[in-house]
């Protein structure tokens, strides 16, 4: 299968580097629409079939027609070719190709072909490519990197930016304000809110002043040691930074100096460390002779951090030659273990010539650091696997760099293991790919997109940029500037382009929807990093201090330390990480993606953590109802309120303020005969396993076998120990209760279940054995610290009594109406919450778009 063509950086390509006219036509044809022709048309329509007598292999059939058929181009009028017609996947014509479109950059080729005269030499053999070199050569990524003058004047980022809006018929946006420019600078820079004096700086200055100030606080934020803590979270991304192996038996499965690793990189990100040396210490900071520290070593956490895979030394290697050519090269060399790439330059011989370098290289794990790697005293010569088997030898391989990246010559590598040479050749000016990539990730992190959509494979079957000349302008901007990420960071956010306002607009949307064209600034969504750490930046929680080791974010007390700090297990990641998007720790993660799910605003309106983040930020403000209004305004969303907001917080504070703690509780005890009453309650004291029990090993000497899960639970073996789940009302309000209890064995004789109202006023009662039942109550009237017991005992033979339930209480006021769900609300903590209303509109303010987006 030949790689896809499929867009307009093609043709600028074509158009710079021919030297003539014909020339240009000539390239145009044999890179783009051979290949395309091959891709999509000859499998039906060439030597082996003709559906409809067709060949589109023909230069005569298509370019000039025979007897039987006319020609399939016009080039006096392209739009009437029958080819384009075909193509365009109309619903009143033929469509071609029958499976899927081609795409309308593929389109764009053929009718930018005809245009020019559909040139079809006459000496071209067209068939099936022999040469697979043929095709990837001619592949955007692996060409040199172009320095391209700016087609303009003014900021040059600018100039191709505005190139390509003009060609297209859009004009830019406007620039955002000094108040937006201000918080994005901030959080994309420090992914931290920005402070309220620096935001009225920027409400008080004109446009005149206003552009200074903002390029010194630009270089304020590039300063600050939270700039490396952003940017090194980027990175942990693309290294799967975890704090344990993974699944390794019974082993030890923490690596417990991980953290030297995260704080050797937020160290390079604040010092400005070259790019190409930030590179080479990940792969060989042991050969640094003058830098022989626990701390520099630390870099080579990048290898040796990834997944044990049961301490399979094979598959060890593959990950670490898939993480640094993927992440470092945007190339998918780990396709060829077993068999040569089916697209890229990569054949099985090259994947073995990598393997060798790294099984040269030992990992000590002891001082002074245990995360570097060391040279074998002799390396060892690497051999094929067949088929990926390490039981099947093949030929024998030297170590050395991708053969397509040495002209095809072999150039073996005799310095030790050969890491140090192989960091060297990556970072090389004359790789094509390596400063390529790594700008496509910083600018992705500007602008919440990519011009390569596939940061981390930029081979045959990747899309081309939305900007190649920008994209090779930046590269080589890079490189001349001592592959200095501040100074590209600050290169590009100093552009009109990304200082523009995120503002949807009209005219753009039919030209382009998805804003390819960049005709005004993606609107940036805090990642779950950002989030939190916002949280605990407006709550007065923040611990700004930088560095140390790894702690938990999910257990209580909570930490105030930064979210990059979180203790990242990669065998048993907590539930909130993958709600919010967070990258796998297993393997290398080329982005992140952004989803919008029930569970996120679930977890906001339930969490512990942002009820007492929300309770904090509200405990210090005093004052009359609008002073207490505009402080959470101010201190949350960083403005002041307008009137209606204002008088809508008072309605919301005076409809909605408990006065009693509310929530679930856990627990036990002891119903009577006629099962009418609950004659005492007690908390089960231990959660433990997802469940809250009497102690970690069942059957408890106190509490026998009560428990309590999400969905379900066990009641002790007599009616003194009942399993009892308690809801207790905040306020008065009228409630509807739906409750269902199942029990699954037809062993046994099941369990009953009671409903009381404040332990004494039963409500309903329900047995289950081997089936499931359910019950629907009504107008439930309920007071300030009232009660509801879902009472849960065994029938007269106290054996096989697990059961099955779930409960959803709607608490109705005249103002508002609350859902509480069992399954869902189900938590560690055994305690009733008290939520005052004030610190319910903290909360709600944080839930809001303004706190979740940028601008």
């Amino acid at each position: 299968m030949l790689p896809r063509i499929s867009s307009g950086l093609l043709i600028l390509f074509c158009t710079v580097f021919s030297h003539s006219r014909a020339d240009e036509r000539t390239d145009h044809f044999e890179k783009y629409v051979r290949p395309l022709l091959i891709q999509h048309c000859v499998e039906c329509h060439g030597p082996k079939k003709q559906e409809s007598g067709l060949r589109l292999d023909s230069r005569d059939q298509v370019v000039v027609g025979t007897n039987d058929l006319d020609a399939l181009v016009d080039t006096s009028a392209p739009s009437d070719s029958r080819l384009l017609q075909v193509v365009a996947w109309s619903d009143d014509d033929v469509q071609m190709p029958p499976d899927a479109p081609i795409t309308e950059a593929e389109q764009t080729v053929l009718r930018r072909w005809i245009e020019q005269g559909a040139v079809w030499p006459e000496s071209s053999e067209f068939g099936q490519v022999a040469d697979h070199r043929a095709i990837w050569k001619t592949h955007w990524a692996f060409q040199p990197i172009g320095n391209p003058e700016p087609p303009g004047p003014g900021h040059p980022v600018d100039a191709f930016i505005r190139k390509r809006l003009s060609d297209s018929g859009i004009e830019p946006s406007r620039q955002a304000s000094a108040r937006t420019l201000v918080r994005r600078l901030s959080v994309v820079l420090t992914g931290l809110p920005p402070s309220t004096d620096d935001l009225e700086t920027a409400d008080r200055l004109g446009a005149d002043e206003s552009a200074a100030w903002l390029d010194e606080y630009t270089s304020r934020q590039l300063a600050s040691p939270h700039f490396g803590e952003r940017w090194a979270r980027h990175w942990m991304d693309v290294s799967r930074y975890s704090d344990t192996k993974g699944y390794v038996f019974t082993a030890d499965r923490t690596y417990p100096d991980a953290w030297r690793y995260r704080e050797w990189l937020i160290n390079a990100f604040n010092v400005d460390m070259p790019w190409d040396e930030f590179i080479t210490r990940q792969l060989a900071a042991d050969r640094f002779p003058d830098d022989q520290t626990p701390e520099d070593l630390a870099a080579m956490g990048f290898l040796t951090l990834g997944r044990r895979f049961l301490n399979n030394i094979h598959d060890i290697i593959d990950d670490r030659i898939d993480v640094t050519m993927r992440g470092m090269m945007g190339l998918t060399v780990g396709c060829a273990r077993c068999h040569d790439h089916k697209f890229d330059p990569v054949p099985t011989a090259d994947y073995y010539s990598l393997y060798g370098i790294f099984n040269s290289s030992d990992e000590p794990n002891n001082e002074p650091s245990p995360l570097r790697l060391v040279d074998r005293p002799e390396p060892r010569e690497p051999v094929i696997f067949v088929r990926g088997s390490a039981g099947r030898k093949g030929d024998m391989v030297p170590r050395q760099f991708l053969t397509a990246f040495t002209n095809g010559e072999s150039k073996p590598f005799t310095d030790g293991s050969g890491r140090l040479e192989l960091a060297k050749a990556i970072t090389s000016r004359d790789n094509p790919l390596t400063a390529r990539v790594a700008v496509n990730r910083i600018w992705g992190h500007l602008f919440e997109k990519t011009l390569v959509d596939s940061p981390s494979d930029f081979g045959t079957q990747s899309d081309p940029p939305s900007h190649p000349l920008l994209l090779d302008h930046l590269a080589t901007w890079f490189m001349d500037h001592d592959w200095s990420v501040k100074q590209l960071i600050r290169y590009i956010v100093t552009s009109e382009t990304w200082r523009q306002s995120s503002k949807r607009r009209k005219d753009t949307e039919t030209v382009d929807p998805e804003n390819h064209l960049l005709s005004r600034m993606s609107k940036i969504r805090l990642d779950f990093e950002a989030h939190r750490d916002a949280i605990l930046c407006v709550s007065g929680q923040l611990d700004p201090t930088i560095g140390g080791e790894s702690v938990s974010i999910t257990s209580e007390p909570f930490t105030g330390r930064r979210t990059l700090y979180a203790h990242i297990d990669r065998q048993n990641l907590p539930g909130v990480f993958r709600t919010f998007d967070f990258a796998s720790p297993d393997t290398h993660a080329p982005k992140r993606f952004s989803t919008t799910v029930p569970q996120q605003a679930l977890f906001q309106m339930n969490s512990p953590f942002i009820l007492s983040m929300a309770r904090a930020a509200a405990k210090d403000v005093t004052g009359q109802p609008d002073e207490i209004i505009d402080s959470l305004y101010r201190r949350i969303l960083q403005r002041n309120t307008a009137a209606d907001e204002v008088a809508a917080a008072k309605q919301f504070v005076a409809a909605d303020s408990p006065d009693q703690p509310t929530g679930w509780t856990y627990g036990y005890g002891a119903i009577n005969d006629s099962f009418d009453r609950l004659e005492k309650f007690h908390l089960l004291p231990m959660f433990h396993n997802d469940s809250w029990k009497g102690g970690a090993d069942l059957p408890d000497p106190e509490t026998n076998w009560v428990f309590h899960t999400k969905d379900g639970g066990h009641p002790g073996n007599t009616r003194k120990l009942c399993s009892v789940r308690r809801w207790t009302a905040g306020r008065t309000a009228t409630l509807a209760i739906e409750y269902r209890i199942g029990h699954k064995n037809e062993s046994g004789d099941g369990v009953i279940s009671t409903i009381l109202h404040n332990q004494t006023n039963p409500l309903a009662t329900e047995s289950a054995q081997n089936n499931r039942t359910s019950e629907a109550l009504e107008d439930i009237r309920v007071q300030p610290g009232d009660t509801i017991d879902f009472v849960v005992f065994c029938g007269e033979n106290a054996s096989h009594d697990s059961y099955r339930c779930s409960i959803k209480i709607r608490e109705s006021t005249a103002d508002s109406s609350r859902v509480w769900n069992s399954v869902t609300d189900f938590s560690d903590r055994n305690e009733l919450r008290v939520t005052d209303a004030w610190t319910q509109l903290a909360q709600v303010l944080m839930l809001t778009n303004e706190f979740v987006f940028v601008d």
